[in-house]
């Protein structure tokens, strides 16, 4: 859009002189609903007047609105960002200015302007992932999603029927593109997947709706929206979706919203490091079933990418340069959704085994978000049964009854009960506990063969000088669930019983592989889902 074309304000907008602090320049950027004006250390963000059915912002009211919205809304996760919301005046002498006295025109976004080069789109492609970045990460989504608006609990908005609703919508808008940026096999593999997989978990969609599962989240978290500040210490969010109330934008699942930033960064090419995220966030928050939804909601988020990127290689107005990239993008993306499906195991029990400190939580829940499973602790339902917050640190006097033989046998029984309920829905298990007795991994056999499937034991080994050094690292770990110390280590270690080959298939591993590369290894040992 030449400057001629214009508005007459953001024309003016692009003076130094219409500034409190006049810049030595005025960059103009454009998104398909703002103006963004980036001048000197901040930012100015107005709303173009369109409407897309979805969004709706065709008058001034409206425009101001979802400026407030989006000062609202962000400060969540970039509450030193987002500084107010600010008028565009037409002075005196006819000239446009912000943060003056004059006739107002419209409003704007007032913004902190951040360093380009330290969002995690940028980091990634240049230094690569920094040390323990998904824990920083899950760190600051759970504590987001926690303290989330949870929304009402009405399962044909949000639940079941929310879901059956919104991909007959999605893929009507999309079916134009099969056989051009989307290949027919490619849409046959996805409808096939989302249409099988919606049905099967009616209940499920609306049981997470019930928990509070679906809440005001971020909507659009793609690594680019992603900021490491003050050298990698600090996470700040920018860019949540304000401008509607639909379901499935920021009204969403958590797991959805995990699933996109899951989804994006394995895009950019960092496919472990999207199945980790995913994997602390599922131990962390204690999420028994968000790994079961994870392989649909990163099929749906790729999925979606797909159509917008299509939207935009049909434009009329962009280069043919411009448009063979959206095309390639829109490709790639309706690929990757194509893939999710194919991921997901057949029903089936994964006994995960080991010492304290082997990382079990986070392979199994990484395991689980990869595979489609259910995930089982022993560390949170121990606490649940004894009515604790699983994050929660016991008091020391507390501990000797909630460790006792009693409370372990009876927390052994009910992760066989749970594993029972999600095999009955057809669904695989990952059930994350020690396991230190042949007797506990041969009753979560007898149960997998009770039901006709599949079961297989993954021993995590680790030397005793790394398992210290990571007990007493996790200290201060505010997501841990765990309460083993040195002491209770050591004296498991005297009790634990070698896995033995008679007790049936199993895997042993070396604890000190990434997360998720051991979470492959398991899923490569395991049935696929037809």
């Amino acid at each position: 859009m030449s400057d001629d074309t214009l508005p007459p304000y953001v024309r003016g907008l692009l003076e130094p002189s219409a500034y409190p602090e006049p810049p030595a320049s005025v960059e103009l950027a454009q998104t398909h609903i703002s103006y963004v004006f980036l001048a000197g250390d901040v930012v100015y963000k107005t709303k173009k007047p369109v409407d897309f059915g979805f969004i709706s912002q065709l008058t001034p009211e409206a425009r101001e609105q979802y400026c407030h919205d989006e000062v609202r809304l962000n400060s969540r996760l970039a509450p030193d960002v987002y500084l107010g919301v600010v008028p565009v005046v037409r002075r005196a002498d006819g000239r446009f200015a912000v943060e003056s006295e004059g006739e107002v025109v419209e409003w704007a976004v007032k913004m902190r302007r951040l360093p380009d080069d330290r969002t995690l789109d940028r980091i990634l492609a240049g230094e690569g992932p920094p040390p323990r970045l998904a824990e920083r990460l899950v760190q600051t989504l759970i504590a987001f999603h926690e303290a989330a608006a949870v929304v009402p609990n009405d399962p044909e908005y949000a639940g079941g029927p929310g879901e059956r609703k919104w991909w007959s919508r999605e893929y009507g808008e999309a079916a134009g593109f099969i056989g051009d940026t989307w290949r027919a096999e490619d849409a046959e593999a996805t409808k096939a997947f989302f249409d099988e997989t919606i049905e099967a978990q009616q209940a499920l969609f609306d049981q997470r709706l019930a928990d509070g599962r679906v809440v005001e989240g971020h909507g659009d978290l793609h690594a680019k929206h992603v900021y490491l500040l003050e050298g990698g210490e600090q996470v700040a969010i920018v860019d949540c979706i304000e401008f509607t109330d639909w379901f499935h934008f920021r009204y969403l699942d958590v797991g959805y919203d995990i699933a996109f930033l899951a989804m994006d960064l394995e895009a950019r090419g960092f496919p472990e490091l999207g199945d980790e995220v995913a994997g602390r966030y599922i131990a962390a928050a204690c999420d028994e079933t968000m790994g079961v939804l994870q392989p649909l909601h990163r099929a749906f988020r790729a999925f979606v990418r797909g159509k917008v990127e299509s939207i935009g290689a049909h434009a009329t107005e962009i280069s043919t340069e411009e448009r063979e990239r959206l095309w390639a993008s829109a490709a790639a993306y309706f690929r990757l959704a194509a893939s999710f499906g194919g991921r997901r195991a057949a029903p089936c029990v994964v006994v995960m085994s080991g010492l304290p400190a082997t990382g079990k939580s986070t392979v199994a829940a990484t395991l689980a978000g990869r595979i489609g499973a259910a995930y089982l602790s022993s560390d949170a339902t121990r606490k649940q049964l004894a009515g604790l917050n699983p994050r929660e640190r016991a008091a020391a006097e507390f501990r000797s009854g909630l460790y006792n033989a009693e409370m372990t046998e009876r927390t052994y029984e009910e992760l066989r009960t749970r594993a029972h309920v999600h095999l009955e829905a057809g669904r695989p298990v990952v059930i994350d506990a020690m396991h230190g007795r042949a007797s506990e991994r041969a009753a979560a056999i007898e149960m997998a063969r009770a039901h006709g499937v599949p079961a297989l034991i993954v021993e995590l080994r680790l030397d005793d000088e790394a398992a210290r050094a990571r007990i007493e690292g996790r200290e201060d770990d505010p997501l841990r669930t765990s309460d083993a110390t040195w002491e209770v280590y050591e004296r498991q270690r005297g009790q634990f019983e070698a896995v033995g080959t008679s007790e049936g298939p199993q895997l042993v591993l070396d604890a000190t592989l990434p997360p998720a590369a051991s979470a492959r290894a398991i899923a490569e040992r395991l049935p696929a889902r037809s």
